[in-house]
């Protein structure tokens, strides 16, 4: 019985994970070709075109330039970006990660954490331990994120000056 649940739940738990930050690992950017829409889908004439995201798009994290206006849409059997850009649109977005051994031991760690708190309510009954185990998550959570942040430069990715704040409206008033 616990065999069947965790196998259940286990792909329920790496995706919220996945979900859960902007991983290095799992970061991926595209440039997406402009989509037709399906019939039966109307136009928005405030956000023309049309884009399909990926398949294996788990969570969007950029689009395009910060001045373009976006969002997402079921536009049918598909899940698209709504978009004032016209293509191609590129995006950079948390993707889904099918084989396991690519992940790092401490995001590892954390899924299991996650499993076990979701398998805990059935397993465990007590509710101080699931406590302890919701802890336990948020811990591996920090040391995995602090550890995917050293797998990057620390310069500014926007082509500003590295001395600007990222506070835009105290830049803006200086």
């Amino acid at each position: 019985q616990e065999a069947a649940l965790t196998a259940q739940l286990y792909d329920t738990a790496l995706t919220r994970c996945l979900e859960k930050g902007d991983w290095s690992f799992a970061s991926t950017y595209a440039e997406l070709p402009l989509l037709t829409l399906p019939d039966g889908i109307a136009a928005d004439p405030a956000l023309p075109y049309a884009y399909a995201l990926p398949g294996d798009a788990l969570r969007l994290r950029e689009v395009a330039d910060d001045c373009v206006r976006w969002r997402l849409d079921k536009l049918g059997d598909i899940q698209a970006i709504r978009c004032e850009a016209e293509a191609p649109l590129p995006v950079r977005y948390t993707a889904r990660i099918a084989n396991e051994t690519l992940l790092p031991t401490s995001f590892r760690q954390m899924v299991a954490l996650q499993l076990a708190v979701y398998l805990a309510p059935k397993f465990l009954g007590t509710q101080g331990k699931i406590e302890v185990l919701k802890r336990d998550l948020q811990e591996a959570t920090e040391e995995a994120q602090r550890e995917d942040s050293r797998t990057a430069s620390t310069a500014r990715y926007d082509g500003l000056d590295p001395s600007l704040s990222d506070d835009w409206v105290t830049e803006a008033r200086r």
